[in-house]
């Protein structure tokens, strides 16, 4: 049951979801947040950050009307466009500075998590944690199995992560995080890293800056499809985590 919510209310979530050619599955994805979303009691906002696609991406967001005003007046939704690809990170940057939720999500557009997941998320903010993070790899996760390189590329990451960069987290890679307002606004400022590497650089400030962060276990599927190159994307991200330190120095 909805309960009423005045239309000047700032929304208590934000669900940003960056999408480069993403036209096979988005509107799946759009449909079961929507859905999701109508049914619960807090109001919150949708972001969907198009990172310069040439496919019908953008057509498809537009077509499903993210604003949702046939359903809910106080269900809001955004449609960002960067005029040329520039990189996953550089598009939830983006929409983590347009976000106005309590809370900030950022969640694949392929939905490999349920938006549902984020429940699990919701109460250790009101234990004062500023940043919670989904994983696949604590002992509580359920996780479709992934193809075998896939699973080797993230362990080997993994371990360069803690031992370069971010110590204490298990699975810096997964695409499902969430920040308190604040602090998700002051690390999209500093943020420098605009691939995929990002999630560290989110994860590296966060530390440095003070910020306590829990990870929490989820469950995740694997759908086909990934933008990540297993050679060229995993070369990328290691020199990242040596740009991060360097370029977060000060901190």
């Amino acid at each position: 049951m909805l309960t009423e919510t005045r239309v000047d209310e700032a929304p208590y979530l934000s669900v940003i979801i960056p999408a480069y050619n993403e036209q096979t599955r988005i509107a799946d994805s759009l449909y079961v947040i929507k859905d999701y979303l109508s049914r619960q009691s807090y109001r919150s906002e949708m972001i969907v950050v198009d990172d310069g696609s040439n496919d019908m991406t953008t057509e498809i967001v537009k077509f499903i009307d993210i604003y949702g005003k046939e359903q809910l007046q106080y269900d809001e939704g955004t449609l960002i466009e960067n005029n040329i690809n520039v990189g996953k990170g550089y598009s939830i940057a983006k929409g983590m500075l347009r976000a106005s939720g309590d809370i900030v999500l950022f969640m694949d557009a392929d939905h490999s998590t349920h938006i549902c997941e984020v429940e699990k998320l919701f109460p250790y903010f009101e234990l004062g944690f500023d940043v919670t993070i989904g994983s696949r790899n604590l002992k509580a996760s359920i996780v479709e199995k992934k193809p075998w390189y896939r699973n080797l590329m993230s362990q080997l990451f993994n371990l360069a992560v803690r031992l370069i960069s971010v110590d204490g987290i298990r699975d810096t890679q997964c695409g499902f995080k969430a920040y308190k307002r604040d602090v998700a606004h002051s690390i999209a400022k500093q943020q420098r890293i605009f691939g995929f590497g990002f999630d560290v650089e989110h994860l590296y400030i966060a530390q440095k800056s003070g910020f306590k962060i829990k990870e929490v276990a989820i469950e995740w599927s694997y759908r086909e499809g990934s933008k990540v190159h297993p050679v060229r994307d995993s070369v990328i991200m290691l020199l990242d985590l040596l740009r991060i330190r360097w370029l977060h120095r000060a901190l």
